[in-house]
């Protein structure tokens, strides 16, 4: 038998954060549900901030935009 067979694959909380907002947009309800349910709610919050702070980055970076200007397009918010 292999290491941790029988045993559900422990999941760390980048990953639940990952699943949790791939599955909430795509609004896959049940997928988010399960992601959740791997670590605290705590634990997710930190992962979904961390995860919205690098998308920010990134997508600040490809477009040449400040983070600012990111964030509040993507909310469609007006510009500062």
């Amino acid at each position: 038998m292999g290491a941790g067979h029988g045993r559900p694959r422990q999941r760390n909380l980048f990953e639940a954060a990952a699943v949790y907002v791939a599955a909430c947009a795509e609004n896959d309800v049940e997928k988010s549900a399960e992601a959740a349910r791997w670590v605290s709610p705590e634990a997710l919050s930190f992962g979904v901030n961390e995860l919205a702070c690098r998308a920010v980055i990134a997508l600040a970076r490809e477009r040449d935009e400040s983070p600012q200007t990111v964030t509040r397009t993507l909310l469609g918010l007006p510009p500062t």
